[in-house]
Order: C-alpha cells, then structure tokens, then sequence
C-alpha cells in the first residue's frame, strides 16, 4: 500500500518555512510549554531590538490540513491579517485557526506567513521548499452530461 503524506500546512518566519507536523513555538527567547503532548515544539527565535515581542509569544500547530495559532499571553499582544480582511488583535491567551495567506505580526518588524498545507518544505539545510505536493484525483461521481437548449 502506498503512504501518502497528509497535507500539514507550514509557517514562513525570516525567510525559512516550518511544516506544522509538530508544534513551533516563536518568541525573543522560545521555551518549550510546561505540559507537551505529542510531538515536541521546534523552538523559532527571533529577533527583537525594541524588546516587544515576547519570549515565547505564539505558538503555531496543524489541526489537520488547518493552522492555528495560539496567543501565548504575549505582552505587546499578536495581530492577525488574513487575506482581504482589517487586522484583528488576538485577545491574550486566545487560539485562532488561520488561512492560507494569513500573516501574523507580533511585533519589532516580525512575521510570520501561513503557507498552503500542499506546499513541500525540507529539513534544514535543504531547499525552502520543492514545490507544491499533487493534488489527489477527484474522487468519481456520477456522471452529468449538459442539457440542450431549445
């Protein structure tokens, strides 16, 4: 039988891309959370020269083939633009699902981009990614054969 890979979507921070098959914690200085369950978070540092982004901010996991993205009680808070909508401030401690396109600011300049869950990402120090994943063929349905006009 062949494995096919499920569809986990993937995070963009600094110019590298995570696939959400475990948790990623991003902050000033990432811990891992007091209780894990699962598979251990990958721990994404970033900078922050103002201090505003919070040692560990958001947390980002897959719920199936959707992102979500946790509010880790950040101080300056976390900003939520998904495409074609107004930015939304999380409330502190909150847990969002996220969109293809969404990008989430928590301040000082950084950002972190929801990737499609049909994009390929590789183990560092491969290539950011190798192309989307194919699409499974529709699954067959009943045939439909159009109507003539009069």
């Amino acid at each position: 039988m062949l494995d096919i890979p499920v569809p986990v979507p993937s995070v963009r921070i600094g110019g590298r891309v995570y696939r959400l098959d475990r948790p990623v914690v991003v902050g000033r200085r990432p811990g891992p959370p007091r209780v894990v369950q699962g598979a251990a978070p990958q721990l994404v540092t970033v900078p922050s020269p103002g201090g505003v982004v919070s040692s560990s901010h958001v947390l980002f996991h897959a719920a199936g083939s959707t992102a979500v993205v946790d509010d880790l009680r950040a101080t300056n808070g976390t900003v939520v633009r998904a495409p074609g909508a107004p930015p939304h401030r999380m409330p502190a401690g909150a847990s969002m699902v996220v969109l293809t396109g969404t990008v989430v600011d928590i301040g000082d300049g950084a950002t972190i981009e929801v990737l499609s869950p049909y994009l390929r990402s590789v183990p560092p120090g491969g290539r950011e990614s190798s192309g989307p994943l194919p699409v499974p063929p529709p699954t067959p349905g009943p045939s439909r054969t159009p109507r003539e006009r009069p």
